[in-house]
């Protein structure tokens, strides 16, 4: 079949799925697609169509119809994306949005269970769980008020609940995906007959296959995960550290010592930076949101301390410490400050004010003066920490000028994953313009009040660069990633037994290669 004939027969299918199933199922308004196409970071090829199904039921007639067209399609969720991972690498795909796959199905408060759909944001869960008093162990990312169960699971996610509780894999135990033919596959013990979503274990681990991978085997349906009792009493607890050494021999203390329920830090710029974005409005919200979350006398403490008392020199790092009785919350707190040697502690505004407001809105993906935002990231063991971050030091003095010539900022983030890693987010700045991406996303008022700078195309390509030679480094001290996409080598020396298993399971589930085409293929 010729290109031309397949691209019209994939066109004519389009059409009849709108008449059949409306046009807001079926979207091929040309605004439309050119904003899909985008994610935080680039732009993908043209895409065919957009489908937003409402029901798994419809989900699944739709994809059985692209199935036997031959016609790739692309699963997005919350479309927080910096890794190409939703982006189409060719002409001609459809992207199916799961955001109105948005129902909370079961909360079973005798077994300890949840099941949902994977349009389900990380927002939502958690607040149908707070009033049950319930949660799930890990309980999302910081993007989720809008970034959804699926996104997560296929691409890995890490930070609420992390410290204790590891990955979002860590937290699940069965997910049902919808493969190329329009069937349902069900993983863990659900799979088996007269068994109800409760345990992930009943002989081979099948729902690992769909943790982390990219989207390719196959879009997300719904997902059962784990319950907890939300811990009842919680304390917030941060220092400040002079050298980068002694702050990450700290985190990698009270991850071993198992005592943080997230323990993450900043560098001095990215401290800087998000001392600069907050504005007096937010601070107020926040402020509210202490109070209503963690009582009045909470608020009080944020207020007399307020969140402007950082060094602008030291690293700092921020812990939430979670127990059951007031009793084990004291001696919690007790082992934390004397496992913590070498740092001040300072008021624990920014722990507080995280746990009040979980979720931020997506405008954190601008700078403090409209910048545009770049991360890349790597998960190492707690031994490695401190001389990755001195590699990706030295590639900063380095490309010093380079640095200078475009204006481009270098912070970092890091975070601990339950008791064996530590995650180095370096982050990039640079004054840009912002793409039809970051003006649909961040709220109009907010863009308005930090401007836009002016086009700076000479500065993406050595960005872009800059990102990939972090990459490298990362890699190169044992980093594994999450979010891979299309952007961090997954197959690069890998296990050949390891790819030869993966290769022939994505061959049986997806023979012509119709899942998210270009994931997981470097």
């Amino acid at each position: 079949m010729t290109e031309t004939k397949a691209a019209t027969q994939s066109h004519d299918l389009i059409i009849r799925l709108q008449q059949r199933h409306g046009e807001q199922v079926v979207v091929t308004e040309a605004a439309a697609l050119a904003y899909y196409a985008h994610d935080v970071a680039a732009v993908g090829k043209p895409l065919l169509a957009v489908l937003i199904p409402t029901s798994v039921d419809q989900a699944l007639q739709l994809v059985k119809a692209l199935g036997q067209a031959g016609i790739a399609m692309i699963a997005r969720g919350g479309g927080l994306s910096y890794t190409d991972a939703y982006l189409a690498d060719r002409p001609g795909c459809v992207l199916i949005d799961t955001a109105d796959l948005n129902r909370i199905l079961d909360i079973n408060r005798e077994d300890r269970f949840v099941v949902a759909e994977c349009g389900v944001t990380w927002a939502q869960l958690f607040e149908a769980l707070e009033s049950l008093g319930l949660r799930t162990p890990y309980f999302g990312p910081l993007s989720g008020l809008e970034a959804t169960l699926g996104g997560a699971l296929s691409q890995g996610s890490v930070f609420l609940g992390s410290g204790l509780h590891g990955s979002v894999g860590d937290s699940v135990l069965s997910i049902d995906v919808a493969t190329a033919e329009g069937k349902v596959l069900t993983t863990g013990a659900a799979a088996a007959p007269n068994t109800v979503p409760f345990f992930r274990y009943f002989g081979p681990d099948l729902t690992g296959l769909f943790v982390g991978d990219a989207g390719s085997l196959g879009i997300k349906l719904r997902v059962s995960l784990r319950l907890i009792e939300a811990p009842k009493h919680c304390d917030y607890l941060s220092w400040q550290f002079t050298t980068a050494e002694v702050m990450f021999q700290a985190m990698a203390e009270l991850a071993r010592a198992g005592l943080a329920s997230e323990c993450f830090g900043f560098d001095p710029l990215l401290a800087e930076m998000r001392m600069k974005r907050a504005s007096m409005a937010e601070d107020a919200g926040t402020m509210a949101k202490v109070v209503k979350r963690q009582g009045l006398l909470s608020g009080a403490r944020l207020a007399l301390r307020g969140r402007r008392f950082l060094n602008a020199r030291c690293y700092s790092i921020h812990a939430v410490i979670e127990a059951a009785s007031k009793a084990a919350l004291v001696e919690q707190v007790k082992r934390a400050r004397a496992l913590v040697g070498g740092g001040e502690e300072i008021p624990g505004s920014i722990p507080r004010a995280l746990r009040a407001a979980p979720f931020a809105p997506p405008n954190t993906m601008l700078g403090p003066a409209g910048e545009r935002w770049l991360p890349v990231h790597g998960i190492v063991p707690h031994s490695q920490a401190v001389t990755c971050f001195e590699a990706l030091k030295t590639l900063q003095a380095e490309e010093a000028d380079c640095l200078h010539k475009h204006g481009i900022r270098i912070g970092f983030l890091y975070a601990t994953v339950a008791a064996q890693a530590t995650l180095i987010e370096p982050v990039f700045y640079w004054p840009d313009s912002h793409t039809i991406y970051h003006r649909r996303r961040v709220d109009k008022s907010h863009r308005q009040r930090i401007g836009e700078p002016e086009a700076n195309p000479a500065a993406r390509p050595d960005v872009f660069r800059l990102r990939q030679r972090a990459a490298d480094i990362l890699r190169g001290h044992g980093a594994v990633h999450f979010q891979l996409g299309k952007f961090y080598s997954y197959r690069g020396g890998r296990n050949p037994a390891s790819l030869a298993l993966f290769d022939a399971i994505k061959h049986h589930l997806d023979p012509q290669g119709l899942f998210n085409p270009g994931s997981l293929v470097d």
